[in-house]
């Protein structure tokens, strides 16, 4: 009797995506993403990026790794929209305040 281990091995799934090149097969299972502003490598589950690609970057390879942006590379352009979101808020506040003193200086007079 023999005692063989069975070894696991990783599935390959191979997903069609469009290219400048044209019609790429590509396996996604260890596939390394590179933002494309800080340069920082990211892993996606295979089948999460697959979908990604597909709907976002209408299922073109080569827009993806030319445009992709991780959170991390966001994060400057997330903070000055929220920056941008309280300026906003503090200027309608500023307005309300001096509709409001407007009509309590229409009553005093």
């Amino acid at each position: 009797m023999s005692n063989k281990i069975k070894k696991s091995r990783k599935a390959t799934h191979f997903y069609n995506f469009n290219s400048s090149a044209g019609e790429v097969k590509i396996d996604l299972n260890n596939y390394v993403a590179t933002c494309s502003v800080t340069g920082e490598p990211k892993k996606f589950y295979h089948a999460y990026l697959a979908n990604l690609i597909q709907t976002k970057y209408d299922n073109c390879i080569s827009t993806f790794e030319d445009t992709y942006v991780s959170r991390a590379g966001r994060s400057d352009q997330v903070a000055q929209s929220r920056v941008d979101q309280i300026e906003s808020r503090i200027t309608s506040m500023y307005d309300k305040i001096n509709q409001l003193k407007a009509k309590r200086d229409e009553l005093v007079s």
